[in-house]
C-alpha cells in the first residue's frame, strides 16, 4: 500500500441498509485517484476525541474496499458495516456528519492477482461485499464465476452492478450455509482460484474444506478474516498483529 496519506472530508453519509452506512470522502488530494481503483482497499485514519492522527504508526485505522471513485473529482464510495461489531470504525461510522475530517491513506492492491483463471470461486459478506463487487466486474467475462455473500436479511442485499449471478446467502447460520454451498460446487478439471474474505472462523473451516475434500491446492486460495465472532475490531486487531498468519 501507499504510504500517502491524505486529508479528506465527509462529502455525504447514508444509511442503505440495516447493516451499512455508506459514506462518501472527497479531498483536493484524490486527484490520481480513478475507477480502476476500484475493488483496491484504503485505510481509512479514524478520528478520535474529534481529531484525527495522521501518523501511521500511532493512529487508529482500518481497511475498506474501495466500492467506487467520481470520474470527477476523485470522490470515494466506502460502505461500513454497523449494527453488527464493535470497534470504533463502526462508532464512527454512525456518527460521521457532512464536513467532518477523516484520513485516507492508499490505495493498496486488491488481494487477486491473477486475472487470466477460467473458473473463479467469490465468498464474502457485508464486511467484504465489495471486494467481491470489484472483482465480479474485473475478472475476464469468459471466467466461470460462482459468488457466496452473506447477508443477515433480505434488505441488505445491494446491487453489485455487475450481470453475473451472484449467490446470497440470507441466514443466521453463515457457517453451515456457506460450508454447504462450497460442498455442492461442481467438481473441475481445472482447481479453481478461490477468494474469500470472511469471518475467521469460517476461512479457517472453508480452507480445511476446500484443500481436503475439494482437492483445491492451498496456492489457489487467497484468503482473509476480516474480522472474528466474539472479538471486538481493535482485539481482532492485536490478535493479527501477534499472529500475521490470521490476516
Amino acid at each position: 500500500m501507499g504510504k500517502q496519506v491524505r486529508k479528506a472530508t465527509v462529502l455525504s453519509t447514508e444509511q442503505i441498509t440495516p447493516h451499512l452506512q455508506r459514506i462518501v470522502v472527497g479531498s483536493d488530494e484524490f486527484s490520481d485517484l480513478t475507477q480502476a481503483h476500484i475493488g483496491s482497499y484504503v485505510k481509512v485514519l479514524i478520528p478520535q476525541n474529534g481529531k484525527v492522527d495522521f501518523n501511521l504508526k500511532t493512529a487508529c485505522m482500518r481497511s475498506y474496499t474501495i466500492r467506487g471513485v467520481d470520474d470527477t473529482t476523485g470522490a470515494l464510495t466506502l460502505d461500513f458495516v454497523i449494527n453488527m461489531h464493535q470497534g470504533p470504525a463502526t462508532q464512527w461510522a454512525i456518527t460521521a456528519k457532512v464536513g467532518d475530517e477523516v484520513g485516507i491513506a492508499g490505495p493498496g492492491p486488491t488481494k487477486l492477482d491473477n486475472y487470466q483463471h477460467p473458473h473463479y470461486v467469490l465468498l464474502g459478506d457485508l464486511t467484504s461485499v465489495n471486494a467481491i463487487k470489484g472483482y465480479m466486474q474485473q475478472l475476464p467475462a469468459s471466467a466461470k464465476i460462482d459468488a457466496f455473500v452473506h447477508a443477515p436479511t433480505e434488505q441488505d442485499i445491494i446491487d453489485l452492478q455487475t450481470q453475473r449471478d451472484v449467490n446470497w446467502l440470507i441466514t443466521d447460520t453463515p457457517d453451515t450455509d456457506m460450508l454447504s454451498a462450497l460442498n455442492n460446487l461442481p467438481h473441475t478439471n481445472e482447481p479453481p482460484i478461490v477468494f474469500m474474505a470472511l469471518e475467521a472462523g469460517l476461512v479457517r473451516k472453508a480452507k480445511t474444506l476446500l484443500t481436503q475434500d475439494c482437492n483445491i491446492p492451498r496456492s489457489n486460495i487467497v484468503s482473509s478474516g476480516y474480522w472474528k465472532k466474539g472479538v471486538d475490531s481493535e482485539g481482532y486487531k492485536k490478535e493479527r498483529q501477534q499472529s500475521p498468519e490470521l490476516a
